[in-house]
């Protein structure tokens, strides 16, 4: 088994839908990229640079379980002709409720990779994601994923 670690900035948009607005489709994409993450004396800072490579796309539906937990799955599609896929759902309860922004919810979830298509059809591990989500809408997410696939 190969181990693959991937880390991306993914932006796109979120809609709720269902029975009483418990459904929370999304739908985003990331260019390829380059995190670079220095620590300083006073902190950290963080910085995305932009890199050469295809895009990479992200669609997932959560369902809202009460209080601040979701349950979800989804696909996470590398390269613009949509042939190597992995598929996920929630690991455990990911977590989603207002952040210090005002009209900014901010959210986490570990999804736990179970196949997929093309080079990651037998593929597991995880991806972890940090997100936020204002009122309009507007997504802004960030992946770290840990991939086993076969040789």
């Amino acid at each position: 088994m190969k181990q693959l670690v991937y880390t991306m900035h993914f932006r796109g948009q979120a809609s709720r839908s269902g029975d009483g607005a418990t459904v929370l489709r999304t739908t985003s994409s990331g260019t390829s990229c380059r995190m670079e993450t220095v620590v300083w004396p006073m902190g950290v800072e963080t910085t995305i640079h932009p890199a050469p490579g295809d895009l990479a796309f992200v669609e997932y539906e959560i369902r809202l379980t009460g209080g601040s937990g979701f349950e979800g799955s989804g696909a996470l599609t590398f390269g613009e002709e949509g042939e190597h896929a992995v598929q996920f759902n929630t690991a455990q309860k990911g977590q989603l409720g207002p952040s210090a922004a005002a009209g900014v919810m901010v959210g986490s979830v570990s999804w736990k990779v179970e196949g997929g298509s093309g080079r990651f059809a037998s593929a597991t591990g995880f991806i972890t994601s940090t997100f936020t989500v204002d009122e309009s809408g507007q997504l802004n997410e960030y992946h770290c994923g840990l991939l086993f696939i076969p040789e």
